[in-house]
């Protein structure tokens, strides 16, 4: 009985470290949030026309080792509308960029522009990979307000004390 006390108690604290990440394609969503903020530095890097009132989603990505992302490669869905990425931040240098890849340790975040009253009434989108049997995966989205995005070096590292917030 002491034993299967301790599994479920060992059990639980991995569930806790992990719940705060979601595994993609790519690598892992570290976090999701949406703001009314525009990123500091934000320049629109793709060609769609931005939405009339927009909210700014962040989507804060830890990639695999030797993998690629670029702005054209996903898109967010919300109610039947699909939004293309706007621009990446490669959290190691500061800069905006149309792609980066997973060198060691490599965070990247994925900025998107939505239609505020698309997103108004629920947090929840759908991130998904625009190649082919790319699949999608349902994030739910932080809503910061009229807050700035949450500074990549407060977004803990999966497995960490703090990554189950």
């Amino acid at each position: 009985m002491k034993k299967l006390f301790w599994l479920c108690a060992a059990l639980s604290v991995t569930f806790m470290a992990y719940a705060g990440t979601v595994f993609f394609r790519s690598g892992r969503v570290l976090c999701a949030e949406v703001s009314e903020v525009k990123p500091s530095g934000f320049k629109r890097l793709c060609a769609s026309e931005p939405p009339k009132r927009a909210v700014f989603a962040a989507v804060t990505i830890k990639l695999d080792r030797k993998r690629k992302i670029g702005i054209f490669d996903y898109s967010i869905r919300v109610k039947g509308k699909s939004y293309e990425c706007a621009a990446i931040r490669d959290n190691s240098t500061g800069e905006l960029t149309d792609v980066t890849d997973g060198g060691e340790k490599r965070r990247c975040t994925l900025f998107f522009e939505l239609d505020a009253s698309k997103f108004q009434d629920g947090g929840k989108a759908q991130l998904v990979c625009n190649a082919p049997g790319g699949g999608e995966v349902r994030l739910t989205f932080e809503n910061r307000g009229e807050r700035r995005f949450t500074p990549d070096y407060k977004i803990p590292e999966p497995g960490s004390e703090k990554s189950g917030k």
